[in-house]
């Protein structure tokens, strides 16, 4: 998160308090200018259980798998969000989290190129993450 002296919010990944800002927006536009590529993990992340893990895994792929198309219009970059705790996404991510904003508590992970398919199959423990059966083969 970051600091508050009197009205002015301060970053607490800089070292040095340089520059306040006025609003979260500020701050938030700072972090992903200078601050890109940050994504040391936060003190507060709790363990979760591997049935736990395995359980959300099981859910995201059910998810993942009802909103596949089938059409040629829907090959392209695809965005995806499940809720779940900050604990669990951790817990499944964790080594490939490009990105943490303390200012926003958000979390990114990119995947791409050709091994970003079989890299998420691994995550997930499910090699089929990616098919769907339409019923008619």
């Amino acid at each position: 998160m970051s600091t508050q002296d009197s009205t002015r919010l301060y970053c607490s990944i800089c070292k040095r308090r340089v520059k306040g800002f006025k609003n979260r927006s500020g701050l938030q536009q700072h972090e992903t200018l200078k601050h890109s590529s940050y994504n040391t993990l936060p003190s507060h992340i709790q363990l979760v259980s591997d049935s736990e893990l395995s359980h959300l895994k099981k859910a995201i792929v059910k998810e993942l798998q009802k909103r596949l198309k089938n059409h040629h219009n829907a090959i392209r970059k695809q965005v995806f969000s499940i809720h779940c705790s900050e604990d669990a996404f951790v817990g499944i991510f964790k080594n490939h989290i490009t990105r943490y904003s303390p200012c926003g508590s958000s979390y990114l992970c990119q995947f791409k190129g050709e091994k970003a398919f079989d890299e998420i199959g691994k995550i997930l423990d499910d090699k089929s993450w990616g098919e769907r059966n339409y019923g008619k083969g």
